[in-house]
């Protein structure tokens, strides 16, 4: 069984606690196999640093995380009510589907923290402040990247469909207009800072 506090799930016993950690290691994997399994299609040349390709795959996890702890939420009720008109006394699963929402917070906090160490090294090696106007730009945008790839990218199973879909045209498309428009943030960011710079230094 699970305590639970507003935003704490504290497992009880040694075996919940083995089994919550077996599931978010799975969980972890999965949504960062994924995102390096689309990372892997996407169309050679786009105008990306390495950085923001990791960047990319993070937020790809984050995404298709979200995702999936939808599919369990929309899954898990329906299977619920089903269970319930039918064997009343087996229909209480509360205990599993906290246990489910435990394993997704803490994703969701190891990717987050992923995510903000790796916009805090790509500003603090260049010298700019992490939440000025045009490094939340160039974040964005490479969020929104994520999004629309993972939008297309989701309905491709990618290690079976992906070489006769249709729909493998519309990603290359989107995702070459979208990294030149958050390449085109990066230039901006880069050289808003470089003019500051030489500024101080004249």
């Amino acid at each position: 069984m699970l305590d639970q506090e507003p935003d704490l799930y504290i497992p009880q016993d040694e075996r919940t606690l083995r089994r919550l950690q077996r599931r978010v290691s799975d969980l972890d994997r999965r949504v960062r196999a994924w995102a390096q399994s689309v990372i892997d299609i996407l169309p050679r040349g786009l105008p990306l640093i390495p950085e923001e390709v990791d960047l990319l795959s993070l937020y790809l996890a984050q995404q298709r995380r979200l995702n999936l702890e939808l599919d369990a939420r929309n899954g898990g009720d329906n299977l619920r009510a089903r269970v319930g008109r039918i064997l009343p006394f087996l229909s209480d699963d509360e205990d599993d589907w906290e246990l489910v929402q435990a394993v997704h917070r803490i994703v969701t906090t190891r990717l987050q923290s992923d995510i903000e160490r790796a916009c805090l090294s790509f500003c603090r090696d260049r010298d700019i402040p992490p939440m000025c106007e045009p490094a939340i730009d160039w974040r964005v945008a490479i969020r929104y990247l994520a999004q629309d790839i993972h939008r297309i990218a989701s309905r491709i199973n990618i290690r079976t469909e992906y070489h006769t879909s249709p729909l493998r045209f519309e990603l290359a498309l989107s995702a070459r207009d979208l990294a030149t428009e958050a390449a085109a943030r990066r230039r901006d960011l880069l050289t808003i800072f470089a003019a500051s710079g030489e500024s101080a230094s004249a």
